[in-house]
């Protein structure tokens, strides 16, 4: 006795071309979202820049020279073509997170940056430092004859 569960006649696959379309479809989206992924993997350096708002995380400190060499003091760092010159080679502590990057030295590949101005120093724009040390930077002018 050979008994059938079906009930009715064995009926055809409804839609087989539809399903291929749906199908293939879901596999061609599937290759493209492989190959964006693929590529921007590939560009990651260019896609994901990150720029620092302040000096912290920064490591590429100006090395004070020892011992400090003599007055006229060498400049040390060049902001858009005019030489820097250390106003002294004291360190200065200030906090990281309150010095803003200004440029980058193209020579030395150091960071200037610039303090938050004070009110007393509201007339001297021009003072920059450098960074040496986790918290100590070096103050900087564009020339050594003038305040």
């Amino acid at each position: 006795m050979s008994e059938s569960t079906s009930t009715g006649p064995d009926l055809p696959f409804p839609g087989p071309r539809a399903a291929l379309y749906l199908g293939g479809t879901l596999l061609a989206g599937l290759v493209l979202v492989l190959a964006m992924v693929l590529h921007d993997n590939a560009h990651r350096s260019q896609l994901e820049v990150i720029k620092e708002s302040s000096a912290a995380g920064d490591t590429h400190y100006f090395k004070i020279p020892d011992p400090a060499p003599a007055e006229p003091f060498p400049a040390v760092a060049q902001l858009e073509g005019k030489p820097l010159y250390p106003v002294g080679y004291k360190r200065h502590e200030k906090r990281e997170a309150d010095m803003q990057p200004l440029a980058k030295d193209a020579a030395t590949g150091l960071t200037i940056y610039q303090a938050p101005a004070k009110a007393k120093d509201q007339e001297d724009t021009r003072t920059y430092f450098l960074k040496t040390g986790p918290g100590e930077f070096l103050k900087v002018r564009p020339s050594s004859d003038e305040k």
